[in-house]
């Protein structure tokens, strides 16, 4: 059932939407970042889809600072990347505080800008024990300040990282994330990456409806759901195996913080 909580984040209070399945032990949770479009319908039918596979869904509404009349689209050019990771963790440390979600078992991800920002959060933030990424662009710049890009970050995740993309997407294109590829693989980083020859940018989004975006939509969340079976089952404590079905693409260490 969907709610809104609200946690403290500095001086600002932040909302939070929780979809979260009925279950009377802790369990996997997943931190959803959001795309431009922040908590719309495609974002709580993310969710929604997460909590029918049994996930607990909390997504941080990092627009919080920006003032309440800005149109959506326009709250984008606001966000500093030192506040979101601020948001993540306050989000991360609200939920190890719930009864219903298993405190080694939370795993970030997010969609476009997003999916940048599950990069960020992922190479900020050393308790997720795994991060999904779709299509997420601009990991070489700073949002709002002079720090570490999120590419920069990448050398600290400590945990699996799966991602899709499309070849036909400019932003990240196939030369991108030929380069964070390269980057993960170079610092040991446990990852595997599905890309898609026929389709763009934002092709999990069901207004994106040809049938080459609808079948990549559907191979993503299959493959998704496959690697959170994988990534939060309780006796992952000591290695990781991954596997959807096909060849092993890689095996490593997950997060054991």
């Amino acid at each position: 059932m969907a709610s809104i909580f609200t946690v403290q984040v500095g001086d600002t209070a932040m909302d939070v939407y929780l979809d979260a399945p009925v279950r009377n032990m802790p369990g996997p949770a997943i931190v959803l970042m959001y795309h431009r479009g922040g908590i719309d319908t495609f974002t709580k039918g993310v969710a929604g889809r997460l909590v029918s596979g049994g996930y607990l869904a909390a997504v941080p509404d990092v627009y919080h600072r920006c003032p309440s009349g800005m149109p959506t689209a326009e709250r984008k050019g606001l966000l500093k990347d030192d506040e979101i990771v601020a948001d993540v963790r306050a989000t991360l440390e609200q939920l190890k505080k719930r009864p219903d979600v298993a405190p080694d078992r939370i795993v970030i991800m997010g969609h476009c800008m997003g999916g940048r920002m599950a990069f960020l959060a992922a190479g900020s933030i050393p308790e997720f024990s795994a991060a999904i990424v779709y299509y997420g662009g601009s990991v070489t710049h700073s949002w709002g300040h002079a720090g570490p890009t999120p590419f920069d970050r990448l050398r600290n995740i400590r945990c699996p990282v799966i991602g899709f993309f499309g070849d036909k997407d400019t932003h990240p294109s196939p030369q991108d994330v030929n380069r964070i590829e390269a980057e993960l693989k170079a610092h040991g980083v446990p990852h595997d990456f599905h890309r898609y020859p026929d389709v763009g940018h934002g092709f999990q989004n069901p207004a994106h409806d040809t049938p080459q975006e609808r079948a990549a939509a559907e191979d993503a969340w299959e493959r998704t759901l496959a690697f959170l079976a994988n990534v939060t089952r309780q006796e992952f404590s000591s290695g990781f195996e991954y596997r959807t079905g096909q060849p092993n693409r890689y095996r490593g260490k997950p997060n054991s913080s």
